[in-house]
Protein backbone atom coordinates (compact mmCIF):
# COMPACT_ATOMS: atom_id res chain seq x y z
CA UNK A 1 0.00 0.00 0.00
CA UNK A 2 1.37 3.43 -0.89
CA UNK A 3 0.37 7.06 -0.48
CA UNK A 4 0.52 9.06 -3.70
CA UNK A 5 0.19 12.78 -2.95
CA UNK A 6 -2.63 12.13 -0.49
CA UNK A 7 -4.28 9.42 -2.61
CA UNK A 8 -4.07 5.91 -1.21
CA UNK A 9 -3.57 3.10 -3.74
CA UNK A 10 -2.15 -0.39 -3.37
CA UNK A 11 1.19 -1.41 -4.87
CA UNK A 12 -0.51 -3.38 -7.65
CA UNK A 13 -2.66 -0.42 -8.77
CA UNK A 14 0.34 1.88 -8.56
CA UNK A 15 2.36 -0.29 -10.92
CA UNK A 16 -0.43 -0.74 -13.49
CA UNK A 17 -2.82 2.20 -13.84
CA UNK A 18 -0.95 4.95 -12.02
CA UNK A 19 2.56 4.63 -13.35
CA UNK A 20 3.48 7.39 -15.77
CA UNK A 21 3.21 5.69 -19.18
CA UNK A 22 -0.15 3.88 -18.73
CA UNK A 23 -1.68 6.96 -17.18
CA UNK A 24 -0.59 9.17 -20.10
CA UNK A 25 -2.20 6.71 -22.54
CA UNK A 26 -5.48 7.08 -20.64
CA UNK A 27 -5.11 10.87 -20.52
CA UNK A 28 -4.32 11.18 -24.25
CA UNK A 29 -7.57 9.34 -25.09
CA UNK A 30 -9.53 12.55 -24.37
CA UNK A 31 -8.21 13.95 -27.68
CA UNK A 32 -8.94 10.79 -29.65
CA UNK A 33 -12.04 10.02 -31.70
CA UNK A 34 -11.38 6.30 -31.33
CA UNK A 35 -13.93 4.94 -28.82
CA UNK A 36 -11.51 2.13 -27.96
CA UNK A 37 -8.66 4.48 -27.06
CA UNK A 38 -7.33 4.30 -23.52
CA UNK A 39 -5.20 2.08 -21.33
CA UNK A 40 -6.39 -1.53 -20.95
CA UNK A 41 -5.14 -4.07 -18.45
CA UNK A 42 -6.16 -7.25 -16.64
CA UNK A 43 -6.90 -6.74 -12.97
CA UNK A 44 -5.62 -8.70 -10.06
CA UNK A 45 -8.01 -11.38 -8.80
CA UNK A 46 -11.35 -10.42 -7.29
CA UNK A 47 -10.05 -11.59 -3.92
CA UNK A 48 -7.10 -9.18 -4.21
CA UNK A 49 -9.42 -6.32 -5.24
CA UNK A 50 -11.58 -7.10 -2.21
CA UNK A 51 -8.51 -7.14 0.05
CA UNK A 52 -7.28 -3.85 -1.44
CA UNK A 53 -10.63 -2.19 -0.83
CA UNK A 54 -10.64 -3.39 2.79
CA UNK A 55 -7.16 -1.94 3.27
CA UNK A 56 -8.19 1.47 1.92
CA UNK A 57 -7.06 1.40 -1.72
CA UNK A 58 -9.12 4.03 -3.51
CA UNK A 59 -8.80 2.49 -6.99
CA UNK A 60 -9.77 -0.94 -5.65
CA UNK A 61 -12.76 0.81 -4.06
CA UNK A 62 -13.87 2.10 -7.49
CA UNK A 63 -13.57 -1.39 -9.03
CA UNK A 64 -15.15 -3.01 -5.97
CA UNK A 65 -18.24 -0.86 -6.50
CA UNK A 66 -18.57 -1.33 -10.28
CA UNK A 67 -17.60 -4.95 -11.00
CA UNK A 68 -20.35 -6.61 -8.89
CA UNK A 69 -22.93 -4.34 -10.49
CA UNK A 70 -21.78 -5.44 -13.95
CA UNK A 71 -21.58 -9.07 -12.77
CA UNK A 72 -25.16 -9.10 -11.47
CA UNK A 73 -26.62 -7.53 -14.62
CA UNK A 74 -24.61 -9.42 -17.21
CA UNK A 75 -23.88 -12.80 -15.61
CA UNK A 76 -26.95 -12.82 -13.36
CA UNK A 77 -24.86 -13.92 -10.38
CA UNK A 78 -24.40 -12.22 -7.05
CA UNK A 79 -20.62 -11.69 -7.02
CA UNK A 80 -17.45 -12.82 -8.86
CA UNK A 81 -15.46 -15.89 -7.89
CA UNK A 82 -12.37 -15.10 -5.80
CA UNK A 83 -9.94 -16.12 -8.55
CA UNK A 84 -11.66 -14.20 -11.41
CA UNK A 85 -9.91 -11.33 -13.17
CA UNK A 86 -11.35 -8.65 -15.44
CA UNK A 87 -10.35 -6.54 -18.41
CA UNK A 88 -10.50 -2.85 -17.52
CA UNK A 89 -10.07 0.07 -19.93
CA UNK A 90 -9.37 3.47 -18.42
CA UNK A 91 -9.72 6.69 -20.39
CA UNK A 92 -10.42 10.36 -19.86
CA UNK A 93 -12.98 12.16 -22.04
CA UNK A 94 -14.09 15.71 -22.70
CA UNK A 95 -17.80 16.36 -22.24
CA UNK A 96 -20.02 19.27 -23.32
CA UNK A 97 -17.02 21.54 -23.84
CA UNK A 98 -13.30 21.82 -23.25
CA UNK A 99 -14.12 22.67 -19.66
CA UNK A 100 -15.35 19.31 -18.37
CA UNK A 101 -13.40 16.09 -18.04
CA UNK A 102 -14.84 12.70 -17.07
CA UNK A 103 -13.14 9.43 -16.25
CA UNK A 104 -14.50 6.32 -17.99
CA UNK A 105 -13.86 2.89 -16.53
CA UNK A 106 -14.96 0.19 -18.98
CA UNK A 107 -15.43 -3.35 -17.66
CA UNK A 108 -14.95 -6.17 -20.16
CA UNK A 109 -15.68 -3.81 -23.10
CA UNK A 110 -19.28 -3.79 -21.94
CA UNK A 111 -20.10 -1.66 -18.89
CA UNK A 112 -18.85 1.96 -18.81
CA UNK A 113 -19.52 4.02 -15.69
CA UNK A 114 -18.42 7.67 -15.84
CA UNK A 115 -16.99 9.81 -13.07
CA UNK A 116 -16.73 13.57 -12.82
CA UNK A 117 -13.13 14.67 -12.35
CA UNK A 118 -12.31 17.62 -10.11
CA UNK A 119 -9.41 18.94 -8.08
CA UNK A 120 -8.48 21.78 -5.75
CA UNK A 121 -7.34 24.99 -7.49
CA UNK A 122 -3.89 24.86 -5.85
CA UNK A 123 -3.27 21.25 -6.92
CA UNK A 124 -0.58 20.30 -9.46
CA UNK A 125 -3.37 18.66 -11.48
CA UNK A 126 -5.25 21.99 -11.71
CA UNK A 127 -3.08 23.03 -14.68
CA UNK A 128 -4.63 20.17 -16.69
CA UNK A 129 -7.99 19.38 -15.06
CA UNK A 130 -10.47 22.27 -15.39
CA UNK A 131 -13.09 20.95 -12.93
CA UNK A 132 -13.01 22.29 -9.37
CA UNK A 133 -14.52 20.79 -6.26
CA UNK A 134 -18.09 21.80 -5.48
CA UNK A 135 -18.80 24.55 -3.00
CA UNK A 136 -20.93 22.98 -0.27
CA UNK A 137 -20.60 25.78 2.30
CA UNK A 138 -22.79 28.06 0.16
CA UNK A 139 -23.14 30.76 2.82
CA UNK A 140 -19.41 31.11 3.50
CA UNK A 141 -17.33 34.23 2.71
CA UNK A 142 -15.50 32.20 0.05
CA UNK A 143 -18.77 31.32 -1.67
CA UNK A 144 -19.86 34.97 -1.74
CA UNK A 145 -16.45 36.00 -3.10
CA UNK A 146 -16.65 33.39 -5.87
CA UNK A 147 -20.22 34.42 -6.70
CA UNK A 148 -19.22 38.09 -6.91
CA UNK A 149 -16.35 37.15 -9.20
CA UNK A 150 -18.76 35.29 -11.49
CA UNK A 151 -20.97 38.37 -11.74
CA UNK A 152 -17.98 40.56 -12.56
CA UNK A 153 -16.36 38.17 -15.02
CA UNK A 154 -19.52 37.29 -16.93
CA UNK A 155 -19.34 40.44 -19.08
CA UNK A 156 -15.65 39.86 -19.80
CA UNK A 157 -15.89 36.13 -20.56
CA UNK A 158 -19.11 35.86 -22.51
CA UNK A 159 -19.82 39.27 -24.03
CA UNK A 160 -22.94 39.49 -21.90
CA UNK A 161 -24.37 43.01 -21.71
CA UNK A 162 -22.78 45.02 -18.92
CA UNK A 163 -25.35 45.68 -16.18
CA UNK A 164 -26.51 49.28 -16.12
CA UNK A 165 -28.04 51.30 -13.33
CA UNK A 166 -31.80 51.25 -13.77
CA UNK A 167 -34.91 52.74 -12.24
CA UNK A 168 -35.54 50.84 -9.04
CA UNK A 169 -38.91 49.12 -8.45
CA UNK A 170 -41.54 51.03 -6.45
CA UNK A 171 -40.28 49.57 -3.16
CA UNK A 172 -37.02 47.81 -2.34
CA UNK A 173 -35.42 46.49 0.84
CA UNK A 174 -32.34 48.40 2.02
CA UNK A 175 -29.82 45.70 3.03
CA UNK A 176 -26.91 47.99 3.92
CA UNK A 177 -27.38 46.89 7.55
CA UNK A 178 -28.56 43.26 7.28
CA UNK A 179 -29.47 43.21 10.98
CA UNK A 180 -31.80 46.22 10.55
CA UNK A 181 -33.21 46.17 7.03
CA UNK A 182 -35.88 48.63 6.00
CA UNK A 183 -38.18 49.37 3.09
CA UNK A 184 -37.42 52.25 0.76
CA UNK A 185 -39.91 54.10 -1.45
CA UNK A 186 -37.72 54.68 -4.48
CA UNK A 187 -39.66 57.49 -6.26
CA UNK A 188 -37.65 57.16 -9.46
CA UNK A 189 -34.26 56.44 -7.86
CA UNK A 190 -31.61 54.78 -10.04
CA UNK A 191 -29.33 51.95 -8.92
CA UNK A 192 -28.56 48.24 -8.87
CA UNK A 193 -30.65 45.69 -7.00
CA UNK A 194 -31.05 41.93 -6.54
CA UNK A 195 -34.38 40.15 -6.98
CA UNK A 196 -35.50 37.02 -5.13
CA UNK A 197 -37.24 33.95 -6.55
CA UNK A 198 -38.48 31.35 -4.06
CA UNK A 199 -41.37 29.11 -3.06
CA UNK A 200 -43.71 30.55 -0.43
CA UNK A 201 -45.02 27.11 0.62
CA UNK A 202 -46.74 28.58 3.69
CA UNK A 203 -48.32 31.85 4.90
CA UNK A 204 -46.07 34.82 5.69
CA UNK A 205 -47.80 36.71 8.50
CA UNK A 206 -45.15 39.46 8.54
CA UNK A 207 -45.44 40.39 4.89
CA UNK A 208 -45.88 44.09 4.19
CA UNK A 209 -49.46 45.40 4.28
CA UNK A 210 -51.02 48.84 4.46
CA UNK A 211 -50.91 48.94 8.26
CA UNK A 212 -47.26 47.86 8.50
CA UNK A 213 -45.83 49.97 5.68
CA UNK A 214 -44.90 53.02 7.77
CA UNK A 215 -43.20 50.82 10.38
CA UNK A 216 -41.24 48.90 7.76
CA UNK A 217 -40.05 52.17 6.23
CA UNK A 218 -38.32 52.85 9.56
CA UNK A 219 -36.95 49.34 10.12
CA UNK A 220 -37.93 45.68 9.89
CA UNK A 221 -37.42 43.30 12.79
CA UNK A 222 -35.19 40.74 11.10
CA UNK A 223 -36.22 38.04 13.59
CA UNK A 224 -39.84 38.24 12.42
CA UNK A 225 -38.92 37.34 8.86
CA UNK A 226 -38.83 33.74 7.61
CA UNK A 227 -35.42 32.20 7.01
CA UNK A 228 -35.45 32.49 3.20
CA UNK A 229 -36.10 36.25 3.36
CA UNK A 230 -33.40 36.70 6.03
CA UNK A 231 -30.95 34.70 3.93
CA UNK A 232 -31.76 36.80 0.85
CA UNK A 233 -31.06 40.02 2.77
CA UNK A 234 -27.75 38.63 4.07
CA UNK A 235 -26.86 37.36 0.58
CA UNK A 236 -27.60 40.73 -1.06
CA UNK A 237 -25.42 42.52 1.49
CA UNK A 238 -22.53 40.10 0.97
CA UNK A 239 -22.73 40.51 -2.81
CA UNK A 240 -22.03 44.22 -2.18
CA UNK A 241 -25.51 45.23 -3.32
CA UNK A 242 -27.62 47.60 -1.26
CA UNK A 243 -31.15 46.82 -2.47
CA UNK A 244 -33.27 43.68 -2.71
CA UNK A 245 -36.70 43.15 -4.27
CA UNK A 246 -38.84 40.39 -2.72
CA UNK A 247 -42.58 40.21 -3.34
CA UNK A 248 -43.52 39.57 0.29
CA UNK A 249 -42.06 42.92 1.42
CA UNK A 250 -42.33 44.97 -1.77
CA UNK A 251 -45.99 44.40 -2.75
CA UNK A 252 -48.78 45.30 -0.32
CA UNK A 253 -50.24 41.86 0.29
CA UNK A 254 -53.63 43.18 1.47
CA UNK A 255 -54.16 45.60 -1.42
CA UNK A 256 -55.64 44.37 -4.70
CA UNK A 257 -55.00 47.84 -6.11
CA UNK A 258 -51.29 47.61 -5.33
CA UNK A 259 -51.08 44.09 -6.75
CA UNK A 260 -52.74 45.21 -9.97
CA UNK A 261 -50.15 47.98 -10.19
CA UNK A 262 -47.04 45.98 -9.25
CA UNK A 263 -47.58 42.54 -10.81
CA UNK A 264 -47.59 44.00 -14.36
CA UNK A 265 -44.09 45.31 -13.56
CA UNK A 266 -42.71 41.80 -12.93
CA UNK A 267 -41.24 41.55 -16.42
CA UNK A 268 -39.05 44.63 -15.89
CA UNK A 269 -38.34 43.85 -12.22
CA UNK A 270 -36.62 40.58 -13.12
CA UNK A 271 -35.24 41.69 -16.50
CA UNK A 272 -33.51 44.71 -14.96
CA UNK A 273 -32.23 43.10 -11.75
CA UNK A 274 -28.46 43.00 -11.40
CA UNK A 275 -28.88 39.38 -10.33
CA UNK A 276 -31.76 37.15 -9.26
CA UNK A 277 -31.19 35.01 -6.19
CA UNK A 278 -33.02 31.69 -6.61
CA UNK A 279 -33.73 29.66 -3.47
CA UNK A 280 -34.04 26.55 -5.62
CA UNK A 281 -33.79 23.87 -2.93
CA UNK A 282 -36.34 25.21 -0.43
CA UNK A 283 -39.87 23.80 -0.32
CA UNK A 284 -41.13 26.61 1.93
CA UNK A 285 -40.02 30.06 2.99
CA UNK A 286 -39.12 29.04 6.55
CA UNK A 287 -36.37 26.67 5.35
CA UNK A 288 -33.84 29.19 4.07
CA UNK A 289 -31.13 28.44 1.52
CA UNK A 290 -27.71 29.38 2.96
CA UNK A 291 -27.25 26.19 5.01
CA UNK A 292 -24.32 23.91 4.19
CA UNK A 293 -25.03 21.34 1.50
CA UNK A 294 -24.18 17.69 1.92
CA UNK A 295 -20.44 17.42 1.49
CA UNK A 296 -19.71 15.35 -1.63
CA UNK A 297 -18.26 11.89 -1.11
CA UNK A 298 -14.82 12.09 -2.71
CA UNK A 299 -12.60 9.33 -4.00
CA UNK A 300 -9.04 10.64 -4.31
CA UNK A 301 -6.79 9.23 -7.00
CA UNK A 302 -3.24 10.02 -8.12
CA UNK A 303 -2.89 12.13 -11.26
CA UNK A 304 0.31 11.75 -13.26
CA UNK A 305 0.61 15.21 -14.81
CA UNK A 306 1.96 15.43 -18.38
CA UNK A 307 4.78 17.65 -17.07
CA UNK A 308 5.95 14.81 -14.83
CA UNK A 309 4.59 16.20 -11.55
CA UNK A 310 2.34 14.15 -9.30
CA UNK A 311 -1.07 15.53 -8.43
CA UNK A 312 -4.36 14.39 -6.94
CA UNK A 313 -7.85 14.38 -8.42
CA UNK A 314 -11.20 13.56 -6.86
CA UNK A 315 -13.76 11.51 -8.75
CA UNK A 316 -17.42 10.96 -8.02
CA UNK A 317 -20.18 9.23 -9.92
CA UNK A 318 -21.74 11.31 -12.67
CA UNK A 319 -25.17 11.66 -11.08
CA UNK A 320 -25.88 15.36 -10.82
CA UNK A 321 -29.23 16.29 -9.33
CA UNK A 322 -31.82 17.01 -12.03
CA UNK A 323 -32.92 20.65 -12.06
CA UNK A 324 -36.52 19.55 -12.66
CA UNK A 325 -36.58 18.01 -9.18
CA UNK A 326 -35.88 21.31 -7.42
CA UNK A 327 -38.90 22.89 -5.65
CA UNK A 328 -38.72 26.17 -7.61
CA UNK A 329 -38.89 24.24 -10.87
CA UNK A 330 -42.26 22.82 -9.88
CA UNK A 331 -43.89 26.18 -9.26
CA UNK A 332 -45.52 28.28 -11.98
CA UNK A 333 -44.60 31.72 -10.62
CA UNK A 334 -40.92 30.81 -10.35
CA UNK A 335 -40.70 29.94 -14.05
CA UNK A 336 -40.95 33.48 -15.37
CA UNK A 337 -38.79 34.80 -12.55
CA UNK A 338 -35.90 32.63 -13.74
CA UNK A 339 -36.54 32.90 -17.47
CA UNK A 340 -36.70 36.70 -17.45
CA UNK A 341 -33.56 37.13 -15.34
CA UNK A 342 -30.34 37.82 -17.28
CA UNK A 343 -28.16 36.57 -14.41
CA UNK A 344 -29.06 34.16 -11.60
CA UNK A 345 -27.42 32.72 -8.53
CA UNK A 346 -29.07 29.34 -8.01
CA UNK A 347 -28.87 27.89 -4.50
CA UNK A 348 -29.41 24.32 -5.66
CA UNK A 349 -29.70 21.19 -3.53
CA UNK A 350 -26.07 20.18 -4.05
CA UNK A 351 -24.16 23.44 -4.54
CA UNK A 352 -24.30 27.07 -5.66
CA UNK A 353 -24.60 27.77 -9.39
CA UNK A 354 -24.32 30.83 -11.58
CA UNK A 355 -26.25 31.10 -14.84
CA UNK A 356 -26.48 33.67 -17.58
CA UNK A 357 -27.81 33.53 -21.12
CA UNK A 358 -24.70 31.86 -22.53
CA UNK A 359 -23.10 29.91 -19.70
CA UNK A 360 -23.63 28.03 -16.49
CA UNK A 361 -21.10 27.26 -13.80
CA UNK A 362 -21.10 25.57 -10.47
CA UNK A 363 -19.51 28.23 -8.30
CA UNK A 364 -15.77 27.60 -8.06
CA UNK A 365 -15.92 25.33 -11.09
CA UNK A 366 -15.15 26.02 -14.74
CA UNK A 367 -17.88 27.29 -17.05
CA UNK A 368 -20.21 24.94 -18.89
CA UNK A 369 -21.46 26.51 -22.09
CA UNK A 370 -25.09 26.46 -23.17
CA UNK A 371 -27.13 25.31 -24.92
CA UNK A 372 -26.87 21.86 -23.43
CA UNK A 373 -29.84 19.54 -23.12
CA UNK A 374 -28.26 18.13 -19.99
CA UNK A 375 -28.70 21.43 -18.18
CA UNK A 376 -32.41 20.65 -18.26
CA UNK A 377 -33.64 24.25 -18.22
CA UNK A 378 -35.10 26.40 -20.96
CA UNK A 379 -33.41 29.58 -22.14
CA UNK A 380 -34.84 32.43 -24.15
CA UNK A 381 -33.54 32.65 -27.73
CA UNK A 382 -30.35 34.72 -27.90
CA UNK A 383 -32.12 37.42 -29.91
CA UNK A 384 -34.60 37.92 -27.05
CA UNK A 385 -31.90 38.24 -24.39
CA UNK A 386 -31.33 41.83 -25.49
CA UNK A 387 -33.17 44.55 -23.62
CA UNK A 388 -34.01 46.21 -26.93
CA UNK A 389 -36.56 44.85 -29.37
CA UNK A 390 -36.67 47.53 -32.05
CA UNK A 391 -35.60 45.39 -34.96
CA UNK A 392 -38.05 44.14 -37.57
CA UNK A 393 -38.54 40.40 -37.34
CA UNK A 394 -37.40 38.35 -40.31
CA UNK A 395 -39.25 35.19 -41.32
CA UNK A 396 -36.61 33.19 -39.45
CA UNK A 397 -37.03 35.43 -36.38
CA UNK A 398 -40.79 34.83 -36.47
CA UNK A 399 -40.28 31.07 -36.41
CA UNK A 400 -37.77 31.39 -33.55
CA UNK A 401 -40.23 33.42 -31.46
CA UNK A 402 -43.16 31.08 -32.20
CA UNK A 403 -41.11 28.02 -31.29
CA UNK A 404 -39.88 29.68 -28.09
CA UNK A 405 -43.44 30.46 -27.00
CA UNK A 406 -44.52 26.85 -27.49
CA UNK A 407 -41.56 25.74 -25.40
CA UNK A 408 -42.57 28.26 -22.74
CA UNK A 409 -46.07 26.82 -22.58
CA UNK A 410 -44.88 23.25 -22.36
CA UNK A 411 -42.55 24.02 -19.43
CA UNK A 412 -44.91 26.42 -17.69
CA UNK A 413 -48.04 24.24 -17.81
CA UNK A 414 -46.23 21.34 -16.14
CA UNK A 415 -45.90 23.46 -13.01
CA UNK A 416 -48.26 23.90 -10.09
CA UNK A 417 -50.10 27.09 -9.26
CA UNK A 418 -51.76 27.42 -5.86
CA UNK A 419 -54.55 29.69 -7.07
CA UNK A 420 -56.00 28.52 -10.42
CA UNK A 421 -56.96 32.11 -11.25
CA UNK A 422 -53.22 32.90 -11.47
CA UNK A 423 -52.88 30.63 -14.51
CA UNK A 424 -52.50 33.60 -16.90
CA UNK A 425 -51.13 36.04 -14.33
CA UNK A 426 -48.05 33.97 -13.46
CA UNK A 427 -46.93 33.91 -17.11
CA UNK A 428 -47.89 37.50 -17.92
CA UNK A 429 -44.34 38.81 -17.52
CA UNK A 430 -43.11 36.44 -20.24
CA UNK A 431 -46.11 37.35 -22.41
CA UNK A 432 -45.19 41.01 -21.98
CA UNK A 433 -41.64 40.34 -23.21
CA UNK A 434 -42.94 38.44 -26.25
CA UNK A 435 -45.44 41.23 -26.93
CA UNK A 436 -42.58 43.73 -27.07
CA UNK A 437 -40.86 41.63 -29.71
CA UNK A 438 -44.02 41.24 -31.76
CA UNK A 439 -44.87 44.92 -31.47
CA UNK A 440 -48.02 45.91 -33.32
CA UNK A 441 -47.79 42.88 -35.60
CA UNK A 442 -49.35 40.54 -33.06
CA UNK A 443 -51.92 40.59 -30.24
CA UNK A 444 -51.98 38.44 -27.09
CA UNK A 445 -55.45 36.97 -26.38
CA UNK A 446 -55.81 34.92 -23.18
CA UNK A 447 -52.61 32.94 -23.74
CA UNK A 448 -52.87 32.74 -27.55
CA UNK A 449 -51.37 34.92 -30.29
CA UNK A 450 -53.61 36.46 -32.95
CA UNK A 451 -50.99 36.15 -35.69
CA UNK A 452 -50.89 32.38 -35.33
CA UNK A 453 -54.35 31.89 -33.87
CA UNK A 454 -55.54 29.02 -36.08
CA UNK A 455 -52.49 27.04 -35.05
CA UNK A 456 -52.55 28.13 -31.39
CA UNK A 457 -56.15 26.95 -31.07
CA UNK A 458 -54.94 23.39 -31.71
CA UNK A 459 -53.48 23.09 -28.21
CA UNK A 460 -54.27 19.88 -26.36
CA UNK A 461 -53.60 18.39 -22.96
CA UNK A 462 -50.55 16.24 -23.39
CA UNK A 463 -51.26 14.40 -20.16
CA UNK A 464 -55.07 14.29 -19.80
CA UNK A 465 -54.97 12.39 -16.52
CA UNK A 466 -53.04 15.23 -14.87
CA UNK A 467 -55.23 18.07 -16.09
CA UNK A 468 -58.91 18.82 -15.69
CA UNK A 469 -61.31 21.68 -16.25
CA UNK A 470 -61.89 23.82 -13.17
CA UNK A 471 -65.61 24.12 -12.55
CA UNK A 472 -67.35 27.04 -10.88
CA UNK A 473 -64.56 29.49 -11.70
CA UNK A 474 -63.71 31.27 -14.94
CA UNK A 475 -59.99 30.93 -15.54
CA UNK A 476 -60.13 31.77 -19.24
CA UNK A 477 -62.41 31.17 -22.23
CA UNK A 478 -62.83 27.46 -22.96
CA UNK A 479 -60.85 27.81 -26.21
CA UNK A 480 -57.74 28.93 -24.27
CA UNK A 481 -55.26 26.45 -22.77
CA UNK A 482 -55.51 28.52 -19.57
CA UNK A 483 -59.01 27.12 -18.98
CA UNK A 484 -57.53 23.78 -17.96
CA UNK A 485 -54.99 22.63 -15.40
CA UNK A 486 -52.27 20.27 -16.59
CA UNK A 487 -49.46 19.98 -19.11
CA UNK A 488 -50.44 21.14 -22.59
CA UNK A 489 -48.80 20.93 -26.00
CA UNK A 490 -49.32 23.97 -28.21
CA UNK A 491 -49.38 24.44 -31.93
CA UNK A 492 -50.10 22.55 -35.09
CA UNK A 493 -50.00 18.76 -34.97
CA UNK A 494 -49.21 17.22 -38.35
CA UNK A 495 -51.78 14.51 -37.64
CA UNK A 496 -54.52 17.14 -37.85
CA UNK A 497 -53.90 17.79 -41.55
CA UNK A 498 -54.55 21.16 -43.17
CA UNK A 499 -56.38 23.86 -41.21
CA UNK A 500 -59.45 24.84 -43.24
CA UNK A 501 -61.35 27.09 -40.87
CA UNK A 502 -61.36 30.88 -40.80
CA UNK A 503 -61.08 32.83 -37.55
CA UNK A 504 -63.40 35.79 -37.95
CA UNK A 505 -62.91 37.41 -34.54
CA UNK A 506 -61.36 36.67 -31.16
CA UNK A 507 -61.31 38.80 -28.03
CA UNK A 508 -60.73 38.43 -24.29
CA UNK A 509 -61.85 40.77 -21.50
CA UNK A 510 -59.17 41.44 -18.84
CA UNK A 511 -60.13 41.65 -15.18
CA UNK A 512 -58.03 44.80 -14.84
CA UNK A 513 -57.27 47.42 -17.47
CA UNK A 514 -53.92 47.91 -15.71
CA UNK A 515 -53.02 44.31 -16.50
CA UNK A 516 -54.32 43.47 -19.98
CA UNK A 517 -52.05 40.42 -20.28
CA UNK A 518 -53.18 38.96 -16.97
CA UNK A 519 -56.36 37.36 -15.68
CA UNK A 520 -59.44 37.51 -17.91
CA UNK A 521 -63.13 37.37 -17.06
CA UNK A 522 -64.51 36.35 -20.43
CA UNK A 523 -63.95 36.20 -24.16
CA UNK A 524 -65.48 35.44 -27.52
CA UNK A 525 -64.27 33.46 -30.52
CA UNK A 526 -66.08 33.26 -33.88
CA UNK A 527 -64.83 30.69 -36.39
CA UNK A 528 -66.24 29.92 -39.83
CA UNK A 529 -65.67 26.29 -40.75
CA UNK A 530 -67.06 23.19 -42.41
CA UNK A 531 -69.14 21.08 -40.02
CA UNK A 532 -69.04 17.31 -40.10
CA UNK A 533 -70.76 14.65 -38.01
CA UNK A 534 -68.31 12.45 -36.15
CA UNK A 535 -68.52 9.62 -33.64
CA UNK A 536 -66.27 9.77 -30.61
CA UNK A 537 -65.85 7.02 -28.04
CA UNK A 538 -64.85 8.53 -24.66
CA UNK A 539 -63.12 5.25 -23.79
CA UNK A 540 -60.78 5.81 -26.74
CA UNK A 541 -60.05 9.54 -26.51
CA UNK A 542 -57.45 9.67 -29.29
CA UNK A 543 -59.04 11.92 -31.93
CA UNK A 544 -56.48 11.67 -34.70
Amino acid sequence: MGLRNGSLVCDYCSSTVFSFEPFQIAWAAKDSSDPKAGFSYITQTWQEIDDGENKGCNWCDVLWGEIPFWYQHRKKEESPMPEETFKITVRFEKRNSEDEIVLKVTIEDDWTPRYQVRCDPDENAAAFVPGRKLVWQVGSPRAFKLASDCLTQCTLRHNCPKPQETSLPTRVIDCSDPERPKLVLTKGMQGFYAALSYVWGEPQPHSVCTTKLSTYLESIDILLLPKTIRDAIFCTHNLNLRYLWADTLCILQDSDEDKQREIPQMCDIYRCAYVTIIAASSWKVSEGFLHNRKKPVETLLPFMCPDGKLGTISVDEDDRPMPSKEPVNRRAWCFQERLLSPRTLVYASHTLQYQCQTAMSEIGDIWNYLPSTKQGEMRLPDMMASHTSSRTLSSNDVEVVLTAWRSVLRDYTQRAVSDPSDRLVAISGIAQLFQRWWGNSNRYIAGLWERDLSTDLLWYRDSPSYGSLVTGQILAPSWSWAATIGCIAAGWDKRAGNIIWEVQSCNAIPVSDNHPLGQVKGGRLIVRAIMRDVTWDPAEPELF
